[in-house]
């Protein structure tokens, strides 16, 4: 059993590198697996059916082992240490170590940091949101609420769907929404969100409010303006941590050109990164496990990234009005998530088995421990202290009437 979880392990471990591989447009490397009994060479990299340009590298590379892709995967510096280990032990050969050295620089930089464009954006997002509707249904409380919420602190029992609520309203609250309104969610996948401040696309029409709610499927970046005066409210709920660390400033400069610019509040609520040299330095191994497998293209800020991030993308135009930390409430919400998805997992497995069609019983228990160790992960990190999740609030800066100042 041990023997096929490791096999399957590498079998899992090459499908990404291979898929990842893809997407390099330099030089030209050719490469054949022999630990798939593959005699044929796959190309990488320009595979313009033109002359190459000479300047370009290029060069063979032969997998002898399976253990190649494993290597790859675990190192902390991933492609040049991995390929370095496996030359040593003859699990690979390269004609031309020169050409792969050259090249190999542009891999790393697709395993890290990718740019989060709109097109790899919306990549990324589907990667983890376009799994399953059935998956997500099998730990979400009945709203589809995919994000910390806030438990009642009286020791009062309460269901998850009730503290989802309460965070919800906390959100409405701070952002001080009225009938009125004109309101940007970005990021709700099933509008949760917006139908409680009114009151998925399926959901708005089962509660009849097709003429109140719109969904957008775009990026960010592509939200129109309803009206010259833009939204009076923008909420993003965990929606920060996708947008990519070198797209920060750029996702608070996009909402500050949508926001109302004499009376907008926005509120966001965000995980975040609570230790200053935590992984983003270090490169743990498991923070390298989250970002390929659960989150791909994601960043946890600190909350000061985030506030100076603001400041920058908004040139000032939007006032820190409040910062308030919930993370401790996700402690018991990823313990209850994970249970549940245990729970559901026969019924999950087969409807998506009947979605999917083309997983075996492998890939199935991979794609389960997976999860699994996504909710462990992040449970034990919120009960450490290492993540955070905070609601922050920001409005335009307002100038009081003499009526509205403070009496000294």
């Amino acid at each position: 059993m041990e023997n096929s979880i490791l096999s399957h392990f590498s079998s899992f471990n090459r499908s990404f590198i291979l898929r990842t591989l893809s997407s390099i447009k330099y030089g030209r490397l050719y490469i054949t697996m022999k630990d798939e009994n593959e005699t044929k060479p796959r190309l990488f990299g320009n595979t313009s059916t033109e002359s190459i340009d000479s300047s370009e590298p290029k060069c063979s590379v032969i997998i002898n082992s399976p253990n190649v892709w494993t290597r790859m995967s675990i190192n902390a510096d991933l492609i040049l240490k991995g390929f370095s280990e496996a030359l040593m032990v003859g699990e690979l050969e390269c004609d031309d170590l020169v050409a792969l050295v050259s090249i190999i620089p542009r891999i790393q930089k697709l395993f890290f940091r990718p740019s989060n464009d709109s097109r790899r954006a919306l990549q990324n997002a589907s990667s983890h949101y376009d799994t399953s509707n059935a998956l997500f249904s099998s730990f979400l409380s009945p709203d589809m609420s995919y994000s910390c919420p806030i438990w009642d602190t009286t020791g009062k029992e309460e269901t998850l769907e009730e503290a989802q609520r309460r965070k919800v309203h906390n959100i409405i609250d701070k952002a001080d929404i009225k009938p009125e309104h004109h309101i940007l969610e970005i990021g709700g996948r099933w509008a949760y969100l917006a139908i409680e401040a009114t009151l998925g696309e399926k959901r708005v029409e089962e509660a009849g409010l097709k003429d109140r709610i719109e969904i957008l499927l775009c990026d960010y970046r592509q939200t129109p303006k309803p009206s010259p005066a833009g939204f009076d409210r923008i909420i993003s709920v965990e929606m920060v941590e996708h947008v990519g660390e070198e797209y920060m400033e750029t996702y608070f400069r996009t909402i500050s050109e949508l926001l109302n610019k004499e009376n907008g509040i926005m509120v966001i609520q965000s995980t975040t990164e609570t230790n200053q040299q935590g992984f983003h330095q270090t490169r743990s191994k498991i923070d390298t496990f989250m970002e390929r497998y659960i989150f791909p293209g994601g960043y946890l800020p600190t909350v000061r990234e985030i506030i100076e991030r603001l400041e920058a993308g908004s040139t000032g135009s939007l006032e820190l009005e409040s910062v308030q930390s919930i993370g401790p409430h996700y402690v018991r919400t990823l313990r209850l998530w994970r249970e549940s998805f245990i729970r559901n997992w026969d019924k999950t497995k087969l409807l998506y088995m009947k979605e999917r069609g083309d997983m075996t019983l492998l890939d199935l228990e991979t794609f389960q421990r997976r999860w699994i160790g996504y909710f462990s992960y992040c449970e034990a990190g919120f009960r450490a202290g290492i993540l955070g999740n905070h609601v922050i609030t920001a409005k335009r800066p307002q100038v009081l009437s003499p009526s509205g100042i403070v009496p000294l």
